[in-house]
């Protein structure tokens, strides 16, 4: 019997150093790291810097591209008092923007994730509730992607996403799972990361109020007019 009892206290004293090795064995914890990155989502999850809004559909289908179009002037032509010039990429933009970096007509978006024909819109957090509702009642048949902007691409464009209508497989093999970049493969840090807005980017503007994150010590100012085809739009940079 106290053999057992022997075989047991020492049972029970092994599992809890394999337990506790990271504390025990702190090599061992860093050999293991060093074998690959140990990834978590952050908790609370990140802040969501701004919103795309993508509408989806077939290209080799005429009607379905003929509608997408239509859809896509409409809300040019809806918005038109809110909207900053076009956007030509798909980040760190302060102010309302119709994105433009590819043909919508005739091809998908270069390196995806979209396999099918796409356009998209930038909303900063403040024009969510402006943008949205509007487009969901108006899309028609057509399917619509809403997704936040947090760095975390893979979950941004997944878990975190919202479908409207038909959903569309996506090519998530571009991102990866639980890791804070943005569009472009950048890195938390450098002059392309959404978490914050660095010296002279733009943070909003004067339609609605500033929404986007200015890095350190930089505060969100008035500083210029642009035109926007309809009528003149105050932005606001980080300064």
């Amino acid at each position: 019997m106290i053999a057992i009892y022997t075989f047991i206290l020492l049972a029970s004293l092994a599992c809890k150093g394999l337990v506790a090795h990271p504390t025990i064995y702190p090599h061992v914890a860093l050999k293991r790291q060093q074998s690959g990155p140990i990834r978590v989502l952050p908790s609370p999850p990140p802040p969501i810097i701004s919103y795309h809004i993508h509408i989806l559909y077939t290209l080799f289908n005429p009607s379905s591209v003929k509608a997408a179009l239509a859809l896509h002037n409409l809300t040019r032509q809806q918005f038109q008092d809110y909207l900053g010039p076009d956007c030509p990429g798909r980040y760190d933009y302060g102010y309302l923007c119709m994105i433009n970096d590819h043909d919508i007509e005739n091809t998908t978006l270069i390196g995806g994730p979209f396999v099918s024909g796409e356009w998209s819109i930038f909303l900063p957090i403040g024009y969510y509730a402006v943008v949205t509702p509007w487009l969901l009642q108006n899309k028609g048949d057509l399917s619509m992607l809403v997704h936040p902007n947090s760095g975390y691409e893979y979950e941004d464009h997944s878990i975190w996403a919202q479908w409207a209508g038909q959903t569309w497989p996506l090519d998530m093999s571009i991102f990866e799972k639980e890791t804070q970049t943005n569009e472009f493969g950048h890195y938390p840090g450098d002059s392309d990361n959404p978490v914050c807005l660095l010296k002279d980017a733009v943070c909003g503007d004067g339609k609605l109020s500033p929404s986007a994150l200015c890095c350190y010590d930089l505060a969100c100012k008035t500083a210029e007019t642009i035109a926007n085809g309809v009528s003149n739009l105050t932005i606001h940079r980080c300064g």
